[in-house]
């Protein structure tokens, strides 16, 4: 079962994962990550400004705002993008599913749910590293498979920390996915 409630018919025609969850709990969501997003960069900005004022040397608060600033940037990319779904083209709805349980099986992945619909993959804590699991949905759309991988924080809240990584998760399947369709298509021919 998803670890997030998802409305499948919007998330289809938005290609993006619509979520079912109390507004109070997005709100706090996107104050914490906007808390992280900004605070950094206000007190390097801080201490930038202050060195300024005090004439003296400002090559490493420089550097820091400037690192500073590109890791928020990268946090803003990965919490806009959090809950985007990736279109892969496929051959049919039921082939689609099969594909998908072949390749889960392959990588040893637990399907924790699926049906001709959805299809929810559970990576523990183990497998997925630093953060508290990760959960790859498979939306099906006719001839094709919309693809999101989240992570998720302490107290099953998603994180956007681990996009990058789960962004990899993403590519692993879509891979396999198009190798195993073009398996298909040549045992045709």
């Amino acid at each position: 079962m998803s670890k997030i409630p998802i409305d499948i018919l919007k998330s289809i025609q938005a290609e993006r994962l619509v979520t079912k969850r109390w507004l109070l709990e997005k709100i706090i969501d996107y104050s914490m990550y906007s808390l992280f997003a900004s605070l950094f960069p206000f007190i390097a900005i801080m201490q930038f400004s202050s060195d300024l004022s005090k004439n003296e040397p400002i090559i490493l608060s420089l550097l820091f705002l400037i690192l500073v600033i590109t890791i928020s940037s990268l946090l803003v990319y990965s919490i806009i993008n959090l809950y985007s779904l990736k279109r892969i083209s496929g051959l049919s709805r039921g082939k689609n599913l099969g594909l998908i349980k072949k390749i889960a099986e392959n990588n040893n992945w637990n399907i924790s749910s699926t049906n001709h619909q959805i299809t929810i993959i559970d990576f523990s804590w183990q497998d997925a590293g630093t953060d508290w699991g990760k959960q790859m949905t498979i939306l099906y759309d006719e001839k094709d498979i919309l693809v999101n991988c989240i992570s998720f924080g302490l107290h099953s809240s998603p994180s956007p920390f681990h996009w990058f990584a789960n962004k990899r998760k993403i590519n692993i399947l879509k891979v396999e996915f198009e190798n195993k369709i073009k398996n298909v298509l040549q045992q045709r021919a």
